[in-house]
């Protein structure tokens, strides 16, 4: 008995919570508030630039200082074979330095060695210490920053753009569900319109059923009018199953409100129609495309100059190297003897030889590399032409998607405008017909076939009028993800 009542139960419990659960209104407004402040892709979008900002980051960073050091120990049981060349047993090595890699194709290295060796019998701690100062030149790949300041120019390009990508996709997901609320408001028109005749139906079902009991219709009357009661109501559970689709589709934009029972708000869908027009007429004046509404030329712009510097970048892959390197040297030396047999220094001694001597030098050398075999030169074409397809397919997209944009969409909406009238005006027709028609069967003038047939074109024209006025807003919205700065009513800040 116990597990009998169980699954009812669990009924119970989730009956309650649904009816505890909070109502969410669905408004464009309460949406728009959400997707700038509670947008789960914003996470998505901004990794998408912060990945950018990084590698630019880690550009700079190797363009940074870079502290070095290290050690060494040297140790042996050699003896010497000659007594005038000590074999050092007790070696100590120590460096310390500071290199700085710059974008212009020189590094600048500055660093302190520190060599303190001993033998078993006649030196102790006899220190050299060496600062040394040099400069390494790239004298032909890296010229004057030919390949790094490249590099560096095109991640911050690509941050910019990436920055206003993000800017672009933020807007996109804005304008999604806004399409997706103009969505629940077609499928509410349509559902307000079908209840309607549904409601209808059942009356004329109600109404044939009384003629029959009076002996003026016949049975096959009555079932073609409870036939089309059937016919109405799956109609309008179909709607509803959509309207269930479009709301799951929004709680997948926004998550938390799974915890609301969502309800649609008020709306005013004739005024909306209307701003949608004069946008569109907005649109229509602009003879030229309006290229200081939309990023995407900014974003042209940018990838034009990153692929400029990258062709260049790659043509230097299979190219020689040469490279001068420069070092200033001081050396002290600390190695002091009292009988002529035994010697012993320190540090301190060889920092105070090197101020009071002049042991400095000066050394100079080139480092020549060529590119050995066809493998190179080969890779270096395909990145080549890599680059080129890239970045060009992206361009012609982008510039593509903008002026096609403007233009289908000032010749779309003066069509679509045109048959929401046209349609309107088929609606107002058909609406006479149907009051005429129901008069004529009231007065059996006519089959029942007849009013319903006329019923149904009604039912259609005013179903197609909702269907193109979300067209219409659709139409304008996909302009919005273009021209996202466009200055119209409708296109909502």
């Amino acid at each position: 008995m116990k597990q009998s009542l169980k699954p009812l139960g669990l009924v119970l419990a989730l009956f309650s919570q649904l009816c505890l659960a909070d109502t969410y209104k669905v408004t464009e407004q309460n949406l728009l508030v959400k997707a700038k402040t509670n947008n789960p892709t914003l996470a998505d979008i901004e990794a998408t630039f912060l990945s950018s900002k990084v590698k630019e980051q880690e550009l700079a960073d190797k363009f940074g200082y870079e502290f070095y050091s290290g050690y060494n120990y040297i140790g042996t049981k050699e003896k010497a074979i000659i007594s005038y060349q000590p074999v050092f047993s007790n070696v100590n090595q120590y460096k310390i330095g500071v290199k700085k890699y710059t974008k212009y194709g020189v590094v600048l290295d500055a660093n302190r060695s520190v060599d303190i060796r001993s033998t078993d019998d006649n030196y102790k701690d006899i220190s050299t210490t060496t600062d040394e100062f040099g400069v390494q030149l790239d004298l032909w790949r890296d010229f004057m920053g030919a390949v790094s300041k490249s590099q560096v120019d095109n991640l911050k390009d690509l941050k910019k753009k990436d920055e206003l990508q993000a800017k672009i996709s933020k807007k996109t997901f804005e304008i999604n569900v806004r399409r997706l609320y103009w969505q629940l408001v077609a499928n509410e028109e349509k559902l307000r319109i079908t209840r309607s005749l549904f409601k209808a139906a059942q009356k004329q079902a109600a109404n044939a059923r009384l003629r029959k009991a009076n002996s003026i219709s016949d049975k096959a009357e009555v079932a073609r009018f409870e036939s089309l009661v059937h016919q109405r109501k799956g109609s309008l559970l179909f709607l509803e199953y959509e309207r269930e689709l479009l709301l799951k589709n929004l709680r997948s934009f926004f998550p938390d409100l799974n915890n609301y029972e969502l309800s649609l708000g008020k709306y005013n869908l004739s005024k909306t129609v209307f701003d949608v027009l004069a946008c569109s007429t907005r649109i229509d004046q602009q003879k030229n495309v309006p290229y200081e509404y939309t990023d995407y030329d900014e974003v042209v712009s940018l990838l034009q100059s990153i692929k400029g510097r990258q062709i260049k970048i790659d043509k230097t892959y299979d190219s020689v190297d040469l490279k001068l390197d420069l070092k200033f040297k001081r050396t002290g030396i600390a190695s002091e003897t009292q009988d002529g047999t035994v010697y012993t220094g320190d540090y301190a001694g060889s920092i105070e030889d090197m101020t009071e001597n002049d042991r400095s030098g000066l050394s100079a050398g080139v480092m020549l590399s060529v590119p050995f075999g066809e493998d190179k030169g080969s890779t270096e074409d395909v990145k080549k032409l890599l680059t080129e397809k890239q970045f060009e397919a992206n361009i012609v997209n982008l510039n593509t998607n903008v002026i096609s944009t403007h233009k289908q969409v000032k010749k779309s909406v003066k069509i679509l405008a045109e048959v929401i009238k046209q349609q309107k005006a088929n609606s107002k027709k058909l609406e006479i017909r149907v009051k005429e028609m129901k008069k004529k069967y009231s007065q059996a003038r006519i089959p029942e076939y007849a009013l319903i047939q006329d019923q149904d074109s009604l039912l259609q024209s005013d179903l197609a009028v909702v269907d193109t006025q979300l067209q219409v807003v659709n139409t304008i919205l996909d302009y919005f993800t273009i021209f996202n700065q466009f200055p119209c009513t409708f296109n909502r800040k």
